[in-house]
């Protein structure tokens, strides 16, 4: 993506995709030699299947709906092309992203977002980049929301779910008492200046316009549905804990993820999970199998229908 925002690659892309594949190879045979394989493989094969069936169909239908509108509630103050895009061109975009960052490190899927809406919906490549910015800013403000509200429940990890929604509180707060106009930034020179401006006003724009309040209402609703999917993997792998832990366990997942690493952040994701679930008291071979079992329910049907996407074709402009 940097090319097509005129600013020049560091380093090739395969010194990335090489470094990504290095670190999951790492983790899964570091995780090999300590796991209880035995007692990995007796957890999955006791899993129950209607919980996965209706985690998954709960991803695929309520968390997309949620997304697709966080992203389209950022992007309504944009400017576009002579056609706005749907909901539909939304959905195949986030699914398609979400497949590319699935086989390829450091969330090459971004790119796939930003490229696809300008080329096809006319949109800018800098208000699409600040769009990205602030539903990043978005989704941490819902995460840390849902899960101070979390903390006032019984069972593990009440303080770092306080703390996570006292942050995000703040924030929500700073963010409402920000003017809604802002000076305008001097006059800069060169592409790079140029794309740092209309990013700048990007945001700007988003700010303004409160549009940021409708997306964190459609964040809240994705990180609920995220929340019940945990609960549903528990259940299906026979792990008996409260919302609490449910919430802990998404906090810590979230946090593992929030850099760029792997593809699919293979081994990241699971290693977050084992952590918080061994806090709230689990042993490690149930804890990762369930760490499995709630990464297949996402990355499965995302990178399916994300490849589908691919080679669909777009109606025309």
């Amino acid at each position: 993506m940097s090319e097509a925002l005129g600013i020049p690659q560091a380093r090739p892309r395969w010194i990335l995709q090489a470094a990504g594949w290095a670190v999951a190879a790492a983790l899964v045979l570091l995780a090999a030699r300590r796991i209880d394989l035995p007692g990995l493989s007796a957890a999955l094969r006791g899993a129950q299947a209607w919980p996965l069936a209706l985690a998954v169909l709960c991803n695929v239908v309520a968390n997309t709906l949620a997304r697709v509108r966080r992203w389209e509630a950022l992007l309504r103050p944009l400017p576009h092309g002579p056609r706005r895009a749907g909901s539909f061109d939304l959905a195949r975009l986030l699914y398609a992203g979400y497949a590319v960052s699935n086989l390829l490190p450091a969330r090459a899927g971004e790119a796939v977002r930003v490229l696809g809406l300008h080329r096809r919906r006319g949109y800018p490549v800098a208000g699409l980049v600040g769009v990205q910015l602030a539903e990043k800013v978005i989704e941490t403000l819902s995460l840390g929301l849902l899960c101070g509200l979390l903390a006032l429940t019984s069972g593990p990890g009440r303080l770092p779910l306080a703390v996570g929604g006292a942050l995000a509180l703040g924030g929500v707060v700073l963010l409402l008492v920000l003017p809604r106009r802002m000076p305008g930034i001097e006059e800069a020179h060169g592409k790079v200046a140029a794309f740092l401006q209309a990013l700048l006003g990007a945001l700007r724009t988003v700010h303004a316009r409160r549009s940021w309040l409708r997306s964190l209402l459609w964040s809240l609703l994705s990180d609920t549905t995220d929340l019940l999917l945990v609960g549903l993997c528990l259940r299906a792998l026979g792990i008996d804990a409260p919302p609490a832990a449910w919430a802990l366990v998404l906090f810590t997942v979230n946090l593992a993820i929030l850099l760029p690493s792997t593809p699919a952040q293979v081994g990241i994701l699971e290693a977050g999970a084992v952590v918080a679930l061994s806090a709230a008291g689990v042993p490690a071979a149930p804890a990762l199998a369930f760490a499995l079992a709630y990464h297949a329910v996402h990355l499965l049907p995302t990178t399916a229908l994300g490849l589908t996407g691919l080679v669909l074709p777009w109606e025309p402009s």
